[in-house]
């Protein structure tokens, strides 16, 4: 799936674009599955009147666990394509850590600010692979993805809390935009911080965050093993065997 050329990058720069993993056909079936349960979360945060961990109603929804709800979506992040990526980067045995739709509306007008996605919840190992994929040509008019290169090579910095969120630079570097088009991925470390710019176009920015850890990844807090969605490598070869429901059964299956 990378060349050592890529590697290289994503080592030292803490990023790397993979061009074209999807095509732009599977990418819109995907996109169609993803915007009933955007749509549905959106007319949840509607009703409520509240903003819940940097969300808010028509302008920016995250839509969590869509693998435990969506069989075909299941599939999809336990295909090989991801099972190549994800080895090379963590090694043999690898599971689903989080996954995650971002819609950005024409009305979010703001940044999502500079964070680390440890910054949110602690784990060991410290890195885990994030595949920031485009549902949709994401561009800096609408709010792609910005980059501090290098930035991961610091290890997990302080967060702090902001009116925008939780955030963890604040100087002056603008950082390294990455558009890219539907079906393309960022795939970057979870210690290189980054954000995305506000959405000043007429359309929805759509993405799909889906990340993956070493098997047994665990909370160094609390201890517990993280087991978000299912086994997706074993000895360095496909381990997904069909679909496996969220372990508290809160979720139910959709299509």
């Amino acid at each position: 799936m990378l060349s050592e050329t890529q590697l290289k990058q994503y080592r030292e720069e803490g990023y790397v674009i993979v061009e074209d993993m999807s095509a732009p056909e599977e990418m819109d079936a995907l996109a169609a599955r993803i915007d009933r349960f955007d749509e549905a979360y959106n007319a949840a945060l509607m009703r409520s009147r509240s903003e819940y961990s940097n969300q808010i109603a028509n302008e920016i929804v995250f839509s969590s666990y869509l693998n435990f709800k969506d069989a075909e979506i299941q599939r999809f992040i336990a295909d090989e394509r991801f099972v190549r990526l994800s080895t090379q980067v963590l090694g043999p045995d690898v599971r689903l850590y989080w996954d995650q739709s971002v819609y950005k509306r024409p009305e979010a007008r703001r940044d999502f600010p500079w964070h680390q996605d440890n910054g949110y919840v602690p784990i060991v190992p410290e890195h885990y692979l994030t595949c920031w994929l485009a549902l949709n040509d994401a561009t800096i008019e609408n709010g792609c993805v910005w980059v501090l290169p290098r930035s991961h090579l610091n290890g997990v910095v302080e967060h702090k809390q902001t009116p925008i969120g939780l955030q963890c630079y604040f100087g002056p570097d603008p950082g390294t935009p990455v558009p890219v088009r539907k079906g393309s991925l960022v795939a970057f470390c979870s210690m290189l911080i980054h954000r995305s710019g506000p959405n000043q176009s007429a359309g929805v920015r759509k993405a799909y965050v889906i990340q993956y850890s070493v098997e047994g990844a665990r909370n160094p807090i609390t201890g517990e093993v993280f087991n978000n969605g299912p086994l997706i490598a074993k000895e360095g070869r496909p381990a997904y065997t069909g679909f496996v429901s969220h372990p508290d059964h809160s979720n139910v299956l959709v299509g």
